[in-house]
């Protein structure tokens, strides 16, 4: 059964000072994992490449071990909220970063919890939402069947600033389908990409050889709806054109430059979430794939 919720209790008399608990994402250096997670030890590599990362920090593992069945007392939020202040963003992504996360080996994709446009008010309860689904019955029992000790489901927070996506999606830096190392494989929706990654629309898809950045196919979906920012909330909205491509070719071979960049960092053919604002590629997740050894040869 999943483990009990987190359940406040009363705050201790001295104020709780964890060292190494928030950790720039720009002070970030090799062989922190265990410290930050996958996902945070990725991002902390992307910047140091040079790459378009949003600005943040990470809640580290040290707080989850301390707080996670607690959760974060009165004396240790104030020191969360004044780092949320200062990516000078009114709304921020909350997102799980587990020390197994993001490895050659296992696909955590969709087993830990991202929460998206979070306000200052609710940055605690969201770090606390991802606290919790690292004891979900989902991640206990992907845990189980992959042989993963319970010491690598230590939970590192990710907090950065939120980019409002007028175009998002995932890019393959080999052909995930064919198996061909040559093919970089962006797809591409309308507004943030939750919906992609729940598989509620059909992305856009292009191909690309990496030699010269040529786009090689495009194939082009109606999206009827997509989710943004509006009214103080995160909501579903109508598509002004919804046949209209996602994607310019400057646009494709902006992504697809960023996505070999990566690969080239990691030697490793990657799985990278991306989102487009204001005419700007951000990175958000960078990822090995995993699936590869099933791919067509």
């Amino acid at each position: 059964m999943a483990k009990p919720p987190i359940v406040r209790q009363e705050e201790p008399a001295q104020p709780v000072a964890i060292e190494g608990a928030i950790i720039p994402l720009t002070a970030i250096t090799p062989g922190q994992t265990a410290l930050v997670g996958g996902k945070g030890s990725s991002l902390g590599a992307l910047i140091r490449a040079g790459l378009p990362v949003p600005p943040g920090f990470v809640i580290s593992t040290n707080y989850y071990r301390a707080f996670h069945h607690v959760g974060i007392p009165e004396s240790a939020r104030e020191a969360i909220l004044v780092a949320t202040r200062e990516l000078g963003n009114s709304r921020v992504a909350v997102r799980s970063s587990a020390i197994a996360e993001d490895s050659k080996n296992t696909s955590w994709a969709g087993q830990f919890d991202t929460v998206l446009n979070v306000t200052e008010a609710n940055v605690i309860t969201a770090i606390e939402k991802c606290w919790a689904s690292a004891q979900s019955q989902r991640v206990m029992d992907y845990a189980a069947q992959n042989n993963i000790p319970d010491d690598e489901l230590s939970l590192a927070v990710v907090v950065q600033a939120m980019v409002d996506s007028e175009i998002s999606g995932v890019v393959f830096t080999q052909n995930p389908i064919s198996g061909y190392p040559e093919e970089i494989m962006i797809e591409a929706c309308f507004g943030l990409g939750e919906l992609l990654v729940q598989g509620m629309v059909t992305p856009d898809n292009y191909l690309v050889h990496k030699r010269g950045l040529k786009v090689v196919a495009r194939t082009h979906h109606e999206q009827k709806g997509m989710l943004a920012w509006a009214q103080g909330k995160t909501m579903a909205l109508p598509v002004p054109n919804p046949s209209a491509p996602k994607l310019s070719y400057e646009q494709i071979s902006d992504v697809a430059r960023l996505a070999q960049k990566i690969e080239d960092h990691y030697g490793h053919p990657q799985d990278i979430e991306w989102a487009l604002a204001m005419g700007k590629v951000y990175i958000v997740q960078s990822r090995p794939i995993t699936t590869l050894d099933t791919a067509a040869e």
